[in-house]
């Protein structure tokens, strides 16, 4: 149990103008998470379509478990389109995906056959009424893990009912620049300013243990509950840029297997920003080869 990881959320097809790439925050957390040697379990859903099916061979050939993949008869695999435009690019999250619509008596089995040390989660997979019900009894049920909560805002998919459900459940939580701001207001937060202000007002609002707050460009910073903090600078890339996807996803990955070796954060949060900074590198969220993990293993 010592290195024991389960994920809660979605699995989707990230659809390019000339292909479709296979991401989802919590599957990318999951893909980094098991090839750095956790023992990790994601529960989701796919539809009985193509792409269900490619996501399912994609998993097996990467050797993560697929017995915590639902299959979902009425419902297809969850998609994002992404639109190119004038200035830049637009997501399109589709509603009424299969990510949406869990049983809750396999998650329920799988909780109970293999106890995890940590569990994660991401805000997204929270956006309807009847995930929010199979995620609180899947985290009442997790009661003895550390709860990681990783805020992904993804208008029009979050609302100050979400928000509160997930940041009540946590007790580390991860969030960027951006999102740090929204969510102090929808939570009804004094307005501040400063960032680390902010970070310390959702902090002792929720009785949080730790926050991780990545900053782009800027590095990132991190707090806990003592009032100990410290920030970290942005890695130079190795390697020339190709796109940001995915690195809030790899610096995730490396701060989960940090807390459960239960690294020293300074430590984490360098090895973070050198890993985000990597997939910089590469197009999409995930490496193509498993070599591309050596040097962070």
């Amino acid at each position: 149990m010592s290195n024991s990881v389960m994920i809660l959320g979605e699995v989707l097809g990230d659809v390019f103008p000339e292909q479709t790439i296979i991401g989802g925050a919590p599957y990318n957390v999951a893909r980094h998470s098991h090839a750095f040697g956790l023992d990790v379990h994601l529960l989701t859903a796919v539809g009985k379509d193509a792409l269900g099916q490619r996501i399912l061979n994609e998993m097996q050939a990467a050797g993560l478990p697929t017995k915590c993949v639902q299959q979902h008869a009425d419902l297809p695999t969850g998609q994002v389109k992404v639109h190119f435009e004038q200035h830049g690019h637009r997501f399109e999250i589709l509603d009424d995906q299969a990510y949406d619509a869990l049983d809750w008596p396999p998650v329920q089995a799988l909780a109970e056959q293999y106890p995890p040390k940590l569990v994660y989660f991401g805000t997204l997979a929270l956006r309807h009424a009847p995930m929010q019900a199979v995620a609180q009894q899947w985290l009442k049920l997790c009661h003895s893990a550390t709860v990681f909560c990783d805020i992904n805002l993804r208008a029009p998919w979050y609302d100050k009912n979400s928000l509160t459900l997930a940041l009540n459940a946590a007790h580390i939580l991860k969030i960027n620049h951006e999102e740090l701001p929204e969510v102090c207001k929808l939570m009804g937060l004094p307005a501040e300013s400063d960032l680390n202000a902010q970070a310390g007002q959702l902090l002792a609002a929720f009785n949080l243990r730790e926050m991780f707050v990545t900053c782009g460009e800027q590095g990132s910073f991190w707090l806990d509950a003592h009032g100990n903090s410290f920030r970290e600078a942005p890695v130079p890339l190795k390697t020339a840029f190709v796109d940001s996807v995915g690195a809030g996803d790899a610096y995730t990955a490396i701060v989960i297997r940090g807390l459960l070796a239960d690294k020293p954060r300074q430590a984490m949060l360098a090895e973070a920003a050198r890993f985000a900074a990597a997939i910089c590198g590469i197009r999409g969220a995930v490496p193509d080869n498993t070599g591309f993990y050596q040097d962070f293993i």
